[in-house]
């Protein structure tokens, strides 16, 4: 999701900027990373057995875990934002607030969102669209992991890692400035 710091007038993204977005964060270098981590949790966790070790079973679990976040992104950025009439984006609150108010703030943001005209409401696009991204994993999972608790921790990670890269959104310009001395 795109970051925004809400500075002057708001300005409402038309169906095809949400498709951007999307596209953009579903195919954006780190998700690549992100999903070789979660491949490799699993692994290490001994989840989809089924699926066996080495090159093959990375594989399978690589596949399973870039389509979780791909249907995941499609879901809580496009496609349910443009149905619904909400806002995609994270707005960043920035210095000058504590950082508990801040981290308080990009914790919500899987909570409460934003409609296309600028309100708080909530983000039913993130919760519905997290939630039908784990069920249709249903079609390409092992039997095993086609149970209940299978489809809510699917639902639980996605939820968690939107709400850690709200975290990583609101403060990476701050670390960016610190770290390479960047001025906007």
């Amino acid at each position: 999701k795109t970051v925004e710091k809400m500075t002057g007038a708001y300005e409402p993204l038309t169906p095809g900027a949400k498709f951007m977005i999307a596209t953009k964060d579903s195919f954006d270098w780190p998700e690549f990373f992100v999903a070789a981590s979660i491949t490799e949790l699993g692994t290490l966790t001994g989840q989809d057995p089924e699926w066996g070790q080495g090159v093959k079973g990375f594989s399978k679990r690589y596949g399973a875990a870039l389509s979780d976040q791909v249907i995941s992104n499609y879901l809580t950025e496009a496609i349910l934002p443009t149905v619904l009439h909400d806002d995609p984006r994270y707005f960043r609150l920035g210095p000058g607030y504590s950082p508990v108010h801040r981290i308080g703030h990009a914790l919500s943001w899987v909570i409460i969102g934003k409609t296309d005209t600028n309100h708080n409401t909530l983000n039913v696009p993130e919760l519905l669209g997290s939630g039908a991204s784990a069920a249709i994993g249903l079609m390409y999972y092992p039997q095993a992991e086609r149970l209940g608790s299978s489809v809510m921790d699917r639902f639980v990670t996605q939820v968690s890692f939107d709400a850690a890269s709200s975290v990583l959104k609101e403060y990476w310009p701050d670390i960016r400035q610190a770290l390479f001395h960047k001025h906007e």
